[in-house]
């Protein structure tokens, strides 16, 4: 912390007022570095462990930061599997997701009941795990068991908290 000592003259106060008004000055400059480093970070944590995920079918997630405001950044991932990959689908594999519930996030309940079989049939990519079965016409059908909960948004917050002091150090020191 630095000390500042003045005497109560009307040019000491002055002073005091030019650092005061330098040092927020510095503070709002590099609480914008930290943001985008912290939110950088994120993004590049999610995106790795999105294109790492096991899952049956396509994985499109695209990972960006948004800015949302003074002060504020969002890591955002997008794409049709996103929750699929995040959360898990069927009934093969654990409802391990910690947020899933109040999430509103149920397993088994996707579509026309099929998340509630061991397994169901989809056209498209495999994935992952899916197997592809002829059918009798000559064409393919994949075969899918669902998906884990990858979590990879869940995972990269607790990789960023772990991960702020460091950062935070980094920037303001």
């Amino acid at each position: 912390m630095k000390k500042v000592s003045i005497t109560l003259s009307g040019r000491e106060i002055d002073r005091l007022l030019r650092e005061v008004e330098d040092w927020k000055n510095w503070l709002q400059e590099r609480t914008t570095v930290f943001l985008d480093r912290v939110a950088q970070e994120g993004m590049e944590v999610a995106s790795a462990k999105f294109s790492q995920a096991v899952y049956d079918g396509t994985n499109d997630v695209s990972v960006t930061v948004e800015s949302r405001g003074n002060n504020v950044r969002a890591v955002v991932a997008t794409g049709g599997a996103t929750l699929f990959i995040e959360f898990g689908t069927g009934v093969t594999y654990p409802d391990d997701h910690p947020e899933a519930g109040e999430l509103g996030m149920k397993r088994g309940e996707y579509g026309q009941g099929h998340g509630k079989q061991h397994s169901w049939g989809y056209y498209g990519d495999p994935g992952t795990n899916g197997v592809l079965k002829e059918k009798k016409n000559g064409g393919f059908v994949v075969i899918t068991n669902g998906n884990p909960a990858n979590m990879p948004m869940y995972e990269t917050v607790k990789e960023l908290q772990d991960r702020l002091t460091e950062i935070a150090k980094e920037v303001f020191s």
